[in-house]
């Protein structure tokens, strides 16, 4: 998925000649809290409503407004993790879009990514969510690939994330598997730390499991 099927169409871009009075209508009407603004087709920076209290005094004009963000835009080829990538390091909700020629053509919001990415393929699918915690050293996909196959399963999707500290990450994964107690097992087996289970009966599963081995223990 790339930035131009992301662009949400309905949120207008400011000029420098709008009034102050009508960027706050729009962000009013719209429900936002940005809007872009675009000069000879170019996008130049967002009018953020935290500037209705920092500079409007004695203002009327976008033009007499210091935007911020002016490098807040991705080209219309990038992968929508770019996006994100970029809202982010703003602490924004909203990217510009440009073309090959360097023109504004859009606009896309945080929740413009994550409705599109809540209706892909491995999010409505059945299957299981498995969370793994590990140290980098340990992590490589190809051998929990093998793990999660041997059990009859398939990753549909993964995601990596730093675990709070510079050694360890959370991998988190969807498998097609509504049961996963087999998979979660396998990987306890070969010394991965699962730390959390979404999915149907699993997290009962797993407690029996461990239920089960602690009685099995108390008897040697």
């Amino acid at each position: 998925m790339i930035a131009k099927d992301l662009i949400n169409y309905t949120i207008p871009p400011l000029k420098l000649s709008d009034t102050i009075e009508k960027a706050r209508d729009w962000m009013s009407e719209f429900h936002i809290h940005e809007l872009p603004v675009v000069k000879d087709g170019k996008f130049i920076g967002v009018f953020n409503e935290n500037l209705l209290f920092d500079q409007m005094e004695g203002l009327e004009l976008i033009k007499d407004v210091q935007l911020l963000s002016a490098h807040l835009y991705v080209d219309e080829n990038e992968h929508y993790y770019e996006v994100l990538k970029k809202a982010y390091e703003s602490s924004s909700n909203l990217v510009a879009v440009i073309n090959d020629e360097k023109k504004y053509i859009g606009c896309i919001t945080v929740q413009d990514v994550v409705e599109a990415f809540s209706k892909m393929s491995a999010i409505n699918s059945p299957g299981t969510i498995i969370v793994a915690r590990m140290s980098m050293m340990d992590y490589s996909m190809a051998e929990i690939s093998r793990i999660i196959e041997s059990e009859g399963g398939k990753i549909l999707s993964s995601f990596t994330e730093h675990a709070g500290d510079d050694e360890n990450i959370r991998l988190t994964l969807k498998v097609n598997l509504e049961n996963s107690t087999s998979i979660v097992s396998a990987l306890q087996r070969f010394g991965y730390n699962i730390i959390a289970i979404f999915g149907k009966g699993d997290e009962d599963q797993l407690e029996k499991d461990r239920l089960d081995i602690l009685m099995r223990y108390l008897k040697v």
